[in-house]
């Protein structure tokens, strides 16, 4: 990794661990941000998932909560329990086995970068001005990240609605329904992105239900669908678009 990069990689997870002015969450910041030991271009796979999750609080320190994160996505002996507090792991290790975020081709990060104040459901309240701040973090990590190309897959509503946001300027808090964006919407989601110093990226966009959400209003054959089965629907289509092209 050039010293460049490095530097420029780093000077984000700066930004991410400093002040944000406005946001809800500054009183008591807990950032975790993965950084890279390897060239943020060798990414071709970004997970966006909604926030840390608040039973990283009790640890004693954001390097802690980072390293904790960074070890259940790369240790094979983890059980399926702790892999399912840490939010999307247990299906993205489901579609690419174990991955360090920190110098794979898989990358991990949050639409939110904090850990939440007091319970996982801070973001009910916290969203649309919490999420305006952190997306300028993701904006710089898409720059750098992976070549001319990038899959990226949205775990859920609210990086969903910030993925929409920035790639095609939708609303960041429109009370957004994924079953129904699903059945309206062929994924991936192609889009051409110009970042503000003139680098153009290919982004696809895909999504994948959170585990939380309520049964997935997706009629089938004698009734509906439950999050399980169209998670696994979504993730052997995952594995059959997204391989392929990275393989190339």
């Amino acid at each position: 990794m050039t010293k460049d990069t490095a530097a420029g990689w780093d000077g984000i997870v700066e930004k991410v661990k400093g002040q944000c002015p406005g946001c809800p969450r500054n009183g008591d910041k807990m950032p975790v941000m993965f950084g890279r030991s390897a060239p943020p271009a060798r990414a071709d796979v970004i997970i966006v998932s909604q926030e840390p999750g608040h039973w990283l609080r009790p640890l004693a320190s954001v390097d802690e909560a980072t390293s904790r994160l960074s070890s259940l996505c790369s240790n094979n002996d983890v059980s399926p329990a702790k892999l399912r507090d840490a939010g999307p792991l247990s299906k993205v290790r489901e579609m690419f086995g174990s991955f360090d975020p920190g110098s794979g081709q898989v990358y991990w990060t949050h639409a939110l970068k904090c850990v939440p104040l007091n319970s996982d459901r801070d973001i009910n309240k916290e969203w649309r001005k919490a999420a305006t701040r952190c997306e300028a973090h993701l904006v710089e990590e898409l720059r750098l990240l992976g070549a001319t190309h990038l899959n990226v897959v949205a775990f859920g509503k609210y990086p969903l609605e910030m993925c929409l946001h920035l790639l095609d300027g939708q609303d960041i808090d429109q009370e957004l329904s994924i079953s129904e964006f699903m059945q309206n919407n062929r994924l991936p989601l192609p889009f051409r992105y110009k970042f503000k110093d003139g680098t153009v990226k290919s982004i696809d966009l895909f999504v994948l239900t959170n585990p939380s959400s309520e049964v997935v209003k997706i009629v089938k054959s004698g009734g509906k669908r439950s999050v399980d089965e169209i998670q696994g629907l979504e993730i052997a289509r995952l594995r059959e678009i997204v391989q392929p092209k990275r393989s190339k």
